[in-house]
């Protein structure tokens, strides 16, 4: 009897972790060191609403540069030389902004310090600081996605944060994958989440 009882045992463990799997990411009162001023019970579902990040993920495109380099913390950095123009793109675009290179970071790594040269060859750089641009460490919403919108106890991913460089506009945008009741794309099964760019960083230099 002693194998029947060791899988009883083991099927009671896997639906107690079942059970737990929407509540998996939930924590401790604040305050957090990825989100210091926040004093509400994380737990990666919109019960956290307004939405607020204690992690995030990165990444970095660069385009009509001759030359660009992005460091960002630990983060490693990748020199390019040159980088070819958004309409090289093609159809990936925006899309591919989306697509997280580093993931699961603590709020935050440092400053994003950027080098580059411009397309007609200009020498820049800039420095950002992701501390004072997300003090309020809120997830930065797309105005159409409602809190009604969004499925309880689903959890919702860790927003990233890209960085753009075109010639010699900066731009950080952040990308959100949250899950949605509704498709967003009448008849396709497989678009129940929103993940669209919202700017929240431009400048040209």
């Amino acid at each position: 009897m002693k194998p029947l009882r060791t899988a009883a045992t083991l099927l009671a463990s896997t639906l107690l972790c079942a059970c737990q799997t929407p509540m998996s990411n939930e924590r401790n009162f604040g305050p957090y060191p990825g989100a210091p001023n926040i004093d509400r019970r994380y737990t990666g579902t919109v019960a956290d609403w307004p939405l607020f990040f204690i992690r995030h993920h990165f990444s970095t495109q660069c385009f009509d540069t001759q030359y660009c380099r992005v460091k960002y913390g630990s983060v490693p950095a990748e020199d390019r030389k040159p980088t070819g123009s958004i309409e090289s793109v093609g159809r990936h675009y925006p899309a591919i902004l989306t697509q997280a290179k580093r993931i699961g970071i603590d709020n935050f790594a440092g400053p994003v310090v950027i080098d580059w040269n411009s397309k007609d060859g200009t020498a820049l750089h800039a420095e950002i600081d992701f501390d004072k641009l997300f003090k309020d460490r809120l997830v930065p919403i797309p105005p159409t996605v409602k809190r009604e919108d969004i499925p309880e106890l689903i959890n919702i991913s860790e927003p990233t944060i890209v960085v753009e460089v075109v010639d010699r506009t900066v731009n950080v945008y952040t990308s959100t994958h949250i899950p949605m009741k509704e498709e967003q794309i009448p008849g396709n099964r497989y678009s129940d989440f929103n993940d669209d760019l919202v700017r929240v960083f431009t400048r040209t230099y």
